[in-house]
């Protein structure tokens, strides 16, 4: 172990067995179980109110998450000589959840299911005046997000294949776009109220540990948010089943989970549906490439955007099937 991560430990009240470094992090076997040592970068009132919000699950019963520990001095963080501020908080042994083993994509759901069934049980929450965006704000923005960046490239006097390509397929997308839309204002879901409450904001398999006990650890709660408790099945459904190919089955296997501690009605159902229905994929990477360095464009980018015609129509195949439901 180096100085600067001893220096740091000496900080808690925890006894150290053996360290190891883990992609980007410092974990360590301590007699309080594992611990993982990390830089932190957001800020100290975000970590308070994470903080806080953990407890409260812990103390309702959710206890297999990575809360912080506090230092000898009551402190979230700790600082090396540079003063850059570290977090340590407990971890697991486990895996990642796979999202093409059926099995994982059941039990992250009904795990998911629990978090926000507890969550909608604790009376306090740590949020002073949330404001919800309805998906028809959302939507509406969105686009908007998407003609400014069409506008933008439009005007690039040598384009790069990035952009080529990004015009070539713009037509298309933004026409799905606008459908979406239409179809939302065509419908009576402007007037539904979704079930909104404390969400974990980035639910998907890098924060979803599968643990040789066969239970489900949830980590990285960094982005909790107020939002509709769909927001975060969507969120992980989505990029499960882009990476399955759309495969219908893994939708009813991640309903089937979700469904062990929450009841989904005819619309919430619809509410999904219109998710789905958005082209969120090619959003994201307009939103990508007009929010970074336009110099040089990462060939992973171009990667995705080439790939996402026939994403597209896998996505259209399972918008027909779940049609039928809503």
């Amino acid at each position: 172990m180096n100085d600067k991560y001893r220096e740091l430990l000496e900080q808690y009240d925890v006894k150290i067995i053996s360290t190891f470094r883990s992609r980007g992090t410092f974990q360590c076997d301590t007699d309080q179980g594992l611990v993982l040592l990390k830089e932190y970068h957001n800020s100290l009132r975000k970590l308070a109110m994470e903080y806080e919000w953990k407890t409260r699950l812990m103390e309702a019963g959710f206890t297999a998450i990575d809360q912080y520990l506090l230092s000898r001095e009551e402190s979230l963080v700790t600082y090396d000589r540079y003063h850059t501020p570290f977090i340590l908080k407990h971890y697991f042994n486990g895996r990642e959840c796979d999202c093409s083993n059926l099995q994982d994509v059941y039990l992250a759901c009904r795990n998911l299911s629990l978090l926000h069934q507890i969550s909608s049980e604790i009376p306090e929450i740590p949020f002073e005046h949330p404001e919800i965006k309805s998906i028809f704000q959302l939507f509406s923005r969105r686009n908007q997000e998407l003609r400014t960046i069409r506008k933008y490239i439009s005007k690039v006097t040598k384009k790069k294949p990035f952009e080529l390509l990004y015009l070539e397929y713009y037509s298309s997308f933004y026409q799905q776009a606008s459908h979406a839309l239409d179809v939302l204002k065509a419908s009576c879901i402007h007037d539904y109220e979704p079930d909104c409450g404390v969400c974990h904001g980035t639910y998907h398999h890098h924060n979803i540990l599968m643990l040789p006990d066969h239970s489900v650890a949830t980590v990285n709660f960094e982005s909790i948010c107020y939002q509709p408790y769909l927001m975060d099945f969507y969120l992980f459904m989505r990029k499960t089943l882009e990476k399955n190919h759309y495969d219908y089955t893994y939708f009813e296997t991640g309903l089937s989970g979700y469904s062990s501690h929450r009841t989904l009605s005819n619309q919430d159902f619809h509410f999904l549906y219109l998710l789905f229905l958005y082209p969120e994929k090619f959003w994201k990477i307009s939103n990508q490439y007009y929010n970074h360095r336009k110099s040089w464009i990462s060939p992973k980018m171009e990667e995705k955007l080439k790939k996402l015609p026939e994403q597209n129509r896998e996505r259209q195949l399972f918008l027909e099937k779940l049609s039928r439901i809503c």
